[in-house]
């Protein structure tokens, strides 16, 4: 059941913030929405004590990479289902719209959701109304710069950056040329861009190469499947990192997992970590069609993580301070700070042997899971929703 309090205090927990530079047993006290206090053995003055002695504690998580347009076409989901019903504050929706679309989205998603909305703009005018499997960039004047530039202006306070497909089956006939327009708008608004990696849904067209598309992207952009098994991901075919993969990571370009129903593949994650290269944000690429499988929510995905060799620290700081940054909101989300919102999730971590599925259903042995309690916003603390997660 859902609560809404003026005044409660998470008591003894494991609160893990790496942003403010804390780990260790610790109480945070909220009144009227806000952060009143964080440390050990706070009184409650008179606020209304939850125990969350057996869980951990942390800012609230972000998820960075969603399609979160409900009722578009075959994937679009509800955001509390990915948000605060699985312990989720922040969730980030991946260029469903485009700027025909955003107040659509915005009227209809955002200003609805109980969890906090933000979005990529899509380059392609048709966003995400034709599926991933068209050639929503072929025809040049499927951008307008000049209307994109006005929805961004008039919603700068959700939009995060400019989502683009690069893919052979998107960019059709018009080659890297998108990829140009889309690296001169985002300077001219001063926007990342969010770049799709992997032909995981056109098999009849020549995949677009890593190293052309890397030559348009700056410190601050992000590239999304990394992990993908698809042509045109970070791998040649001996294996081995394409050597502008690695220069693009030194030069500050960030890396995201985008886990999804195709981009998610272990033997390929193994291969990348082992050269050196770890992601910088996690993100479950959440949607209709694998929220029962094979992703599930972000704690989930978070796990798989730590099943190929991360610590449930590095994958909270993922999910929190790096997410935050590569969002343009650090200082605002990721972190507690007294005096802000209170943006919170709690959750539980088990030792547990089970077996972390990809999404090419292959396996690796995993020893824990982590499981989502509550999502805190303000006054109000959301129980998560059922899931049949491993």
């Amino acid at each position: 059941m859902n609560q809404q309090l003026a005044h409660y205090l998470l008591k003894g927990g494991r609160l893990i913030d790496p942003a403010g530079g804390r780990d260790g047993v610790a109480d945070v006290r909220v009144r009227d929405g806000k952060i009143d206090a964080i440390g050990a053995n706070l009184e409650a003055a008179g606020a209304t004590v939850i125990d969350v002695k057996d869980y951990i504690v942390t800012p609230g998580l972000i998820d960075v990479h969603l399609h979160l347009m409900k009722g578009l076409g075959a994937f679009g989901v509800d955001p509390d289902i990915f948000g605060v019903g699985s312990g989720v504050t922040t969730v980030v929706d991946a260029g469903s719209a485009g700027h025909t679309l955003l107040n659509v989205f915005r009227n209809y998603v955002t200003d609805n959701a109980k969890t906090r909305v933000l979005n990529y703009i899509n380059l392609s005018t048709l966003g995400g109304v034709s599926g991933p499997g068209y050639s929503i960039l072929a025809d040049p004047r499927l951008i307008d710069e000049d209307k994109i530039e006005q929805a961004v202006e008039a919603n700068r306070d959700i939009i995060v950056g400019i989502k683009i497909m690069a893919t052979g089956g998107a960019l059709g006939s018009q080659g890297l040329k998108p990829l140009e327009r889309a690296r001169n708008l985002g300077d001219r608004l001063k926007l990342p861009l969010l770049v799709h990696i992997g032909e995981s849904w056109t098999k009849d067209t020549a995949p677009v190469r890593i190293g052309d598309v890397l030559k348009y992207l700056r410190a601050g952009d992000i590239v999304t499947h990394m992990f993908t098994v698809h042509p045109g991901g970070l791998l040649d075919a001996n294996g081995k990192l394409w050597p502008q993969v690695r220069d693009a990571k030194e030069s500050g370009i960030l890396m995201d997992v985008g886990h999804g129903l195709h981009n998610l593949n272990f033997d390929v994650a193994r291969k990348v970590l082992d050269q050196g290269l770890h992601p910088d944000s996690v993100s479950t690429d959440g949607h209709r069609g694998n929220r029962a499988g094979p992703v599930y929510d972000l704690p989930t995905t978070m796990a798989k993580l730590m099943a190929l060799g991360f610590s449930l620290n590095q994958v909270i700081e993922m999910a929190t301070a790096t997410a935050a940054k590569l969002l343009g909101r650090t200082g605002k989300i990721g972190t507690l700070i007294i005096g802000h919102p209170a943006d919170v999730s709690v959750i539980k971590v088990e030792d547990r042997e089970w077996k972390a599925v990809d999404s090419q259903k292959g396996t690796i042995p995993a020893h824990r899971v982590i499981i989502p309690v509550y999502a805190i916003r303000g006054d109000t603390i959301w129980n998560t929703l059922p899931s049949d997660r491993p």
